[in-house]
């Protein structure tokens, strides 16, 4: 019975590593949300400006006037860069909860089959010492 127990300690292990890697994917993925979210209205206020409004970029505490039509492409790729790397996360996360699920279930297979060994042990204890 004691393998069972190491093995079901050794897929707990597992399970919790999983558990471990879900959790920083789904806060790399809400971090890119918000960057998503401040990308989408930095287009929006983009979108809004005409050819002849005066755009400026921020270079470390200095700012440097920058084409409108560069400005937007700026943020097209960042916002597809984002919208990918968004994607990937998302695929990541359902593969691992798909293994943390399969882990889990066979966790409670063992379980139960140490629960069954125990019972039948103890069956097969109470009915020798009855004889």
């Amino acid at each position: 019975m004691s393998g069972l127990a190491a093995a079901v300690d050794t897929e707990l292990s597992k399970f919790r590593g999983i558990q471990a890697q879900i959790k920083d994917l789904r806060q790399s993925q809400q971090t890119l949300m918000q960057q998503l979210n401040e990308n989408d209205m930095v287009k929006a206020e983009l979108d809004r400006l005409s050819d002849n409004d005066v755009v400026y970029k921020m270079v470390g505490p200095v700012l440097i006037k920058h084409e409108l039509a560069e400005a937007k492409t700026t943020v097209e790729k960042r916002l597809e860069f984002i919208t990918g790397d968004l994607g990937k996360i998302e695929a990541n996360a359902a593969q691992k909860e798909q293994e943390a699920q399969a882990i889990a279930e066979g966790i409670q297979k063992k379980q139960q089959d140490m629960q069954r060994t125990a019972k039948e042990e103890a069956e097969k204890i109470a009915k020798e010492a009855s004889v």
